[in-house]
């Protein structure tokens, strides 16, 4: 069992001098689902280091506890009293605040340390105290090997939560950067995540770093990367490695060459936000003669990981099924119980849920031939950072009734897979009966004369009788005229039909590229407008998904089957080599520009242009 939530701000001491550090936790004891802790204003002092996170659990006679501190390291900027305020945490949903703290400031030194001692949390480095310089990892010893140092000091790695998966289910990768040496860090090389759709978790910037224990040492650690992973196809599918280049700063014993002026370098200012030399440990080696330092050049990468994807079973596969995959809800809504010809009812079909949401295709309405149906327009409303991913998916459709009476909409059926289930479900609305009236503009009845009698039509004749007689000569007529020039008007139009059947005939590359030009530029004009709207990750994300569409329609391909591979295998033979390497080199620039956004509208501007050309070379070549 747990002991109860406590939240307080604990400080080393509330006394200090201008020359003095104060080490300042936000302390929480059995936080339940703790998502958020946002710090105060520091506005009277200055932050020398933090935030840095430390964590620590343990159980007596079976109570366990668990506890997080969220430390600080402050200098004050001038002299006098000032109070602290608390700091705002967000604990299962609720905010909490911790105790507000004074602190002295005096000008005198106060000829002691500062920092607490019976405070610390388990495995948390004393900040501002000047350790021996035997116990720095930077500290290259007389025959010690750079390389292997660097080796055990600096890596990056990937994690995964999952290795085993189904097609479409999330699998969410954190690449890290762990370091326990001075040194300024940037992303060279990232993943392609060839075979998944992927989905970035937005960090904060700059990174913040934790704290970890490798094999006993403590390291610090920051979140260089993070992504949602949905498996497009089954298979092993490999993770790249991410490539980091570093400038290791190492301490050597030696004759002082630098000056102090230069330990504050911008270079190691620009990737975390504050130097770590900051830290009165370095000062004390810098002003120390014997001590010289150096910088060097080291690359790293992560191992490669392999995700097991399991194919989507067969059986049982319901046929509204589209690729789904995760737990979802469904509510459907027409606008309209009644209605005339004249008007529209809208559908509005929201999915909720968690699971592959981005990918999500519109459910089929097969509605009777008495309505005229439209693409249905989608709308994404996923929820910011979510982990997994979730939220919902609109997609509303129109509908125009061609005839009046009692019409009925069918119900909409929608079915996803389960993975925890290891099955399909099925969501299913109910029907939407309407009453449709005639409008202004419906068209008349016609009507029917196979019942007219004899003597109806014995009434008609002498009024046809009498025109007739009353007619005057054809001669000059409107009649007339029209009679006179009809053969003209034959002849022209038998000329006219002649030349655009040669002009088809001598033409039909032309018109068949005209009919692909078209079709390239209806499917990616979501991605157009994103465009237009410099929305730099939407652009790429529709791009592509406009792209699988396009192939999944054109291939008979299942969302849910289709894979490079395969689209592969079902082009070799139908369109030229070139055609498919710009295919998928316009995909796999898609999924570069996700994680290496490089925010140039000539980029996505160029993206575009390669998307319609490399639809409509697969439209010409498909047609043939």
């Amino acid at each position: 069992m747990a002991q109860e939530f406590r939240f307080v701000t604990q400080v080393s001491s509330t006394t200090i001098s201008m020359d003095e550090y104060l080490q300042l936790q936000f302390v929480l004891e059995n936080a339940p689902n703790l998502s958020q802790l946002t710090p105060p204003d520091f506005r009277d002092f200055e932050i020398i280091q933090g935030p840095m996170q430390s964590t620590s659990t343990s159980i007596v006679n079976g109570t366990r506890s668990q506890q997080v501190a969220v430390i600080y390291l402050l200098k004050a900027k001038r002299t006098g009293n000032f109070t602290i305020p608390g700091a705002i945490a967000r604990v299962d949903g609720v905010n909490k605040k911790s105790n507000p703290v004074n602190i002295e400031v005096t000008s005198g030194r106060t000829n002691r340390n500062n920092l607490p001692q019976q405070q610390q949390p388990a495995q948390q480095p004393r900040y501002g105290r000047r350790a021996p310089m035997e116990e720095s990892p930077s500290i290259v010893r007389p025959g010690e090997d750079v390389n292997e140092k660097l080796r055990k000091n600096v890596f990056v790695k990937v994690e995964v939560d999952k290795t085993n998966v189904y097609e479409g289910e999330q699998v969410t990768a954190t690449y890290k950067l762990y370091t326990r040496l001075q040194t300024s860090s940037s992303v060279t090389k990232v993943p392609a995540f060839k075979g998944f759709s992927a989905k970035d978790v937005e960090l904060p910037n700059p990174p913040q770093g934790t704290m970890e224990t490798v094999n006993g040492q403590q390291f610090k650690v920051f979140t260089i990367r993070k992504t949602m992973l949905f498996p497009l196809q089954s298979g092993q599918l490999e993770l790249d490695p991410a490539e980091v280049d570093n400038q290791v700063r190492l301490l050597r014993l030696g004759a002082n060459t630098r000056r102090n002026q230069q330990l504050d370098d911008p270079m190691f200012r620009d990737v975390f936000g504050n130097s770590p030399f900051d830290d009165p440990f370095f000062e004390d080696y810098f002003n120390r003669p014997e001590v010289t330092y150096e910088d060097i050049p080291y690359k790293i990468k992560s191992n490669p990981v392999t995700i097991t994807v399991k194919p989507l079973p067969a059986a049982n596969r319901p046929a509204s099924f589209t690729g789904a995959v995760g737990h979802f809800e469904m509510s459907a809504v027409a606008d309209k119980k009644a209605l005339s010809t004249d008007d529209a009812v809208t559908l509005k079909v929201t999915i909720s849920g968690t699971g592959n949401v981005n990918l999500m295709r519109a459910p089929e309405v097969n509605v009777p031939d008495a309505f005229e149906k439209f693409d249905p327009k989608v709308t994404d409303n996923l929820d910011k950072n979510s982990n997994p991913l979730s939220g919902a998916r609109t997609f509303e459709y129109i509908f125009m009734p061609r005839e009046a009476g009692s019409q009925v909409l069918p119900a909409v059926e929608f079915s996803y897979f389960d993975p925890k289930a290891g099955e399909y479900k099925v969501l299913r609305s109910s029907d939407f009966p309407l009453t449709v009236s005639a409008g202004k503009n419906a068209n008349r009845e016609k009507q029917d004369y196979s019942n007219v009698g004899r003597n109806d039509l014995s009434n008609i004749y002498p009024t046809v009788k009498g025109w007739v007689k009353q007619t005057p000569y054809l001669f000059g007529k409107p009649l007339f005229w029209a009679l006179l020039i009809l053969p003209f008007l034959l002849y022209g139009g038998v000329v006219a039909y002649r030349r655009n059947q040669q002009y088809q005939s001598n033409n039909a590359g032309l018109l068949k590229h005209k009919n692909a030009n078209k079709v390239a530029l209806k499917r990616p004009e979501l991605a157009a407008r994103y465009l237009k709207e410099q929305k730099d990750k939407a652009f790429y994300e529709e791009t592509s998904r406009a792209v699988w569409g396009y192939l999944s329609h054109k291939l008979r391909i299942p969302m849910a089957e289709l894979s490079k591979q395969l689209v592969q295998e079902k082009l070799q033979d139908k369109v030229e080599e070139s055609s498919t390497r710009e295919l998928f080199e316009l995909l796999d620039n898609c999924e570069m520009a996700l994680y290496a956004p490089t925010g140039s509208s000539q980029s996505r501007q160029h993206t575009y242009r390669q998307a319609i050309d490399v639809i409509s070379k697969l439209e010409d070549d498909l047609k043939k």
